[in-house]
C-alpha cells in the first residue's frame, strides 16, 4: 500500500527550503560586505599614506627651498632677476613671484618637488610666501604647502614721537613774494583748522651764531624764518638745543625719516615696483619712486590708501635739486638728498605735498609749496617687523605654515 504526502507537510518542506535559502543568501551578503568594507578600509588607508607621503614630500620641498634662500637683501632681490608664473591666488602688477629648485629627497626618489617664492611689492616686499608642492608618480598623489619668512630687503623705520609737516637739516627762508603753508598734524581731518598734534617745522641744525655751544631761541628763530601767514594752525617751530656739526653730513633728517633704510634697498624696490608694471594709475598704484633724474618732477602720485615715498637722490641734486611743479600733488613723503648743500636747494618750489617734506639741508628763499602733515603719510615704508624681530636676517614667520590648495 503507497503512502502520499499530505499538503500540508509538501509546504512546510517549501517553506523550510526558502528559508535555508535566505540564510545562505543573508551569509553571502554579510561576507560580501564585510569583505568590501575590508577592502574600502583598505583603500582608505593606502591613500591615507599616500596622501601622508605626498606631503611629507611637499614638507621637504618647503624645508629645502627656505635653506636655500640668500642671507642678504640683494642676494634675495636678485631671486626676482627670473620671474616666473604666480600662483593661481595671487594676480597683479604687486605680485612677484619667482621658482626655486628644492633638492630632491634621497628617501623619496619617485617625488616631484616644486617651489615658487611670492612677494608683495606694495605691502611687504620684506616676506617671502613660499609655496611648496610634491607629486609622487605613481599613485596619483599630491600635496601643497606654504609659510612666510621675513627676509632683509628693507630695514624697520624708527617710530616718530611727533612728526613734522618739514623737516630740515639746516634753515629756511622765504622769498619775497612766496606762496607757502606749513600745515602740522592736527586732531581732526582738517589741515591747519584744530588744534596741531606735533611740530609744524623740525630741524636737526641750527647755526651757532654765537659759538657758545647751545641754541638761544632767538637763533633758532632767525634760522626758521617762516612768517605766521606761512604757520597757519598754530604749528610749532623746533631745533637742537645745543650745537651740532654738520660737515661731514651725516644725513640727520634722512636717518630720522628712514632709519636704517639705505638707498640700495629703496633703490631695489624702487626697480622692482617699475619692473613690475606699476604706475600712478595701475590698483595698487606704485608707492617707491627713488629719481636719479635732475629734471624737475610734474607727476602727481600716492593716494591715501597707498601713500608713496618720493626720493630725489644725491644724483639727482648733482648740480640743484629738482623741483616738483606747481599743479603736482603728492600724498606721501619726499625726501630730497641735499647733502648738507644749501644753496642746492635755493629758491625751491614745489606744489602740494599731503604727508611729509623731508630735505637734507636747509631751503634758502623758499618760493612755493604748500605742506599738509597726514598721520598716514609715512605708510609707503613702514612695514610689519614685529617687535623683537631681527630685520638683518632670514626668519620664519611663526603661525603661517598652512597645507592644501592655495
Amino acid at each position: 500500500m503507497t503512502r502520499t504526502r499530505s499538503p500540508l507537510l509538501r509546504q512546510n518542506g517549501a517553506i523550510t527550503l526558502l528559508v535555508a535559502i535566505g540564510l545562505v543568501i543573508l551569509a553571502s551578503l554579510a561576507s560580501f560586505y564585510s569583505a568590501r568594507s575590508v577592502l574600502m578600509d583598505q583603500l582608505a588607508s593606502h591613500n591615507h599614506a599616500r596622501a601622508s607621503q605626498a606631503r611629507l614630500a611637499a614638507d621637504a620641498a618647503l624645508a629645502s627651498a627656505q635653506a636655500t634662500l640668500p642671507h642678504t637683501g640683494p642676494e634675495v632681490n636678485a631671486l626676482f632677476n627670473t620671474l616666473s608664473t604666480c600662483p593661481a591666488s595671487v594676480s597683479g602688477p604687486q605680485w612677484q613671484c619667482t621658482r626655486l629648485n628644492p633638492a630632491q629627497h634621497p628617501a623619496m626618489p619617485q617625488a616631484q618637488l616644486s617651489a615658487t617664492a611670492v612677494r608683495d611689492l606694495v605691502l611687504s616686499p620684506h616676506v617671502l610666501t613660499l609655496h611648496a608642492s610634491a607629486i609622487i608618480s605613481g599613485q596619483n598623489s599630491q600635496a601643497q604647502v606654504r609659510e612666510s619668512v621675513f627676509v632683509p630687503t628693507v630695514a624697520a623705520a624708527p617710530v616718530l614721537s611727533a612728526q613734522a609737516a618739514l623737516v630740515l637739516n639746516g634753515c629756511v627762508s622765504e622769498a619775497t613774494g612766496a606762496s607757502l603753508r606749513v600745515c602740522p598734524l592736527v586732531s581732526k581731518d582738517e589741515a591747519c583748522a584744530s588744534t596741531a598734534k606735533g611740530p609744524a617745522v623740525l630741524t636737526h641744525f641750527v647755526v651757532d651764531t654765537n659759538r657758545n655751544g647751545s641754541i638761544s631761541t632767538a637763533e633758532k628763530n632767525a634760522c626758521l624764518a617762516l612768517s605766521t601767514n606761512t604757520l597757519p594752525g598754530g604749528g610749532s617751530k623746533t631745533g637742537p638745543a645745543v650745537a651740532v656739526p654738520r660737515s661731514p653730513c651725516i644725513r640727520a633728517a634722512w636717518q630720522s625719516l628712514l632709519g636704517d633704510i639705505t638707498d640700495t634697498q629703496l633703490q631695489a624696490w624702487s626697480t622692482a615696483q617699475e619692473r613690475n608694471g606699476l604706475t600712478a594709475q595701475t590698483t595698487p598704484p606704485r608707492s617707491i619712486y627713488w629719481v636719479d633724474s635732475p629734471a624737475d618732477w610734474q607727476q602727481s602720485v600716492g593716494t591715501a590708501d597707498t601713500p608713496a615715498l618720493l626720493v630725489f637722490s644725491a644724483k639727482a641734486c648733482a648740480q640743484r635739486c629738482p623741483r616738483i611743479g606747481t599743479g603736482v600733488r603728492i600724498y606721501g613723503s619726499v625726501l630730497i638728498d641735499s647733502g648738507c648743500n644749501d644753496e642746492k636747494m635755493r629758491g625751491w618750489q614745489a606744489g602740494t605735498i599731503e604727508g611729509q617734506l623731508v630735505v637734507e639741508s636747509g631751503i634758502p628763499e623758499w618760493r612755493s609749496g604748500t605742506l599738509l602733515a597726514r598721520p598716514d603719510g609715512r605708510n609707503a615704508y613702514i612695514l610689519n617687523w614685529p617687535e623683537g624681530m631681527d630685520a638683518t636676517r632670514v626668519q620664519r614667520v611663526n603661525g603661517s605654515w598652512s597645507e592644501g590648495t592655495p
